[in-house]
């Protein structure tokens, strides 16, 4: 063989080797068409076990509206959704799938099919059923009956499949679909126990767990079944979160260090906070206190940058306000603040910064 020849073979065998491994990597793909699309940018985002989504890659349709997404494998079944122009498609994975979705431009979001697994078929149905709905969301009894629906048909033999834990934890209008503060926290306590059941190892399950606990609380607590704490009876309740850094920071590493310490539970996003910052800050300046800021914000990207500009001590709830912290401090609405005096003594629960001023 001479030197062209064993080249080549050696190129060949190369290219073979290559496309061999190639082949046995796992992973899923998603492709998709949508009409009278060219050169739109799609984004390829990914949940995380708080319903917060973070983006995993993009893509832009070509000249037909064509578009795909190659993923490795995940650890577990995730959710992940398509994004164009704040307008969404969502879509579970499992494991090794292929899913292919239409859509157009403009009806993106709202007019599309999903095929390539049940699951996904299922879960566009829902989203569709869901928006139908919407127009009659703020009917008490529809809401009602729209929920034991979506629970007998998506969620009731699910076996603890990752689109009961989407459509569990579903938003609407910044509001949750199954609110665990009222009688939903039946749903939730099933849906967890499901997981807890068929899928013990999965990530989601302490997530919903913690959920499950933290609803069943306030519901014994709203029905009387535990005795309320009165402020002036409890030391300090431990809050142990992360800031915006990463770092985890305790309530106890502030109070009872011979100053003041306010506990704002605020949204750091919403657009009274800015002002409340401010008022805060001429206290925080003064130094007549403290602040540990805990903040139960869906939109981690936008509390980290916000949190990155104040001064003191900001954290993120990642279970955006259902876990057992906000249930120890009785918190129904935000903003709320508590004051730890200089000796440690949760001495104040207040509404606004002005009572903040007058009891510290």
């Amino acid at each position: 063989m001479n030197k062209i020849a064993r080249y080549f073979a050696i190129t060949a065998s190369i290219a073979a080797i290559a496309f061999a491994g190639g082949c046995g990597e796992k992973g899923f793909k998603i492709e998709g068409e949508l009409a009278d699309s060219d050169n739109d940018k799609i984004l390829l985002e990914k949940a995380d076990f708080a319903g917060y989504w973070t983006i995993v890659d993009s893509t832009r349709t070509d000249s037909k509206g064509k578009f795909s997404f190659s993923q490795p494998q995940q650890g577990g079944p995730e959710i992940f959704r398509l994004s164009l122009d704040d307008k969404y498609i969502y879509l579970p994975i499992d494991s090794t799938e292929t899913l292919s979705v239409a859509s157009s431009k403009n009806g993106f979001g709202h007019d599309f099919t999903v095929t390539g697994t049940e699951q996904a078929q299922r879960m566009a149905q829902f989203e569709k059923d869901l928006i139908a709905f919407v127009p009659y969301i703020n009917d008490a009894d529809s809401l009602k009956n729209f929920k034991k629906r979506i629970y007998n048909e998506y969620m009731h033999d699910s076996k603890g499949n990752v689109m009961s834990y989407y459509i569990l934890t579903k938003t609407v209008g910044n509001q949750p679909l199954f609110d665990p503060t009222t009688e939903d926290f039946r749903y939730i306590v099933a849906v967890a126990n499901n997981y807890n059941h068929f899928r013990p190892e999965d990530a989601h399950t302490p997530f919903l767990l913690n959920l499950a606990r933290a609803a069943q609380r306030h519901h014994n607590d709203m029905s009387g079944i535990h005795t309320v704490i009165n402020a002036e009876e409890i030391t300090m309740f431990e809050i142990a979160l992360n800031d915006e850094n990463g770092k985890e920071r305790k309530l106890s590493e502030f109070v009872g260090k011979g100053k003041p310490v306010i506990v704002a539970f605020t949204l750091m996003r919403d657009g009274a906070t800015p002002e409340i910052n401010r008022q805060l800050a001429e206290l925080y300046k003064a130094g007549r206190a403290e602040i540990y800021n805990v903040s139960p914000d869906r939109d981690q990207y936008g509390w980290h940058e916000a949190a990155a500009n104040l001064p003191w001590t900001t954290v993120l709830d990642p279970s955006a306000g259902q876990d057992k912290v906000f249930v120890q401090y009785n918190v129904g609405q935000l903003p709320t603040f508590f004051i730890y005096n200089a000796n440690g003594e949760l001495s104040a629960r207040c509404a606004t910064v002005s009572e903040i001023k007058e009891k510290l």
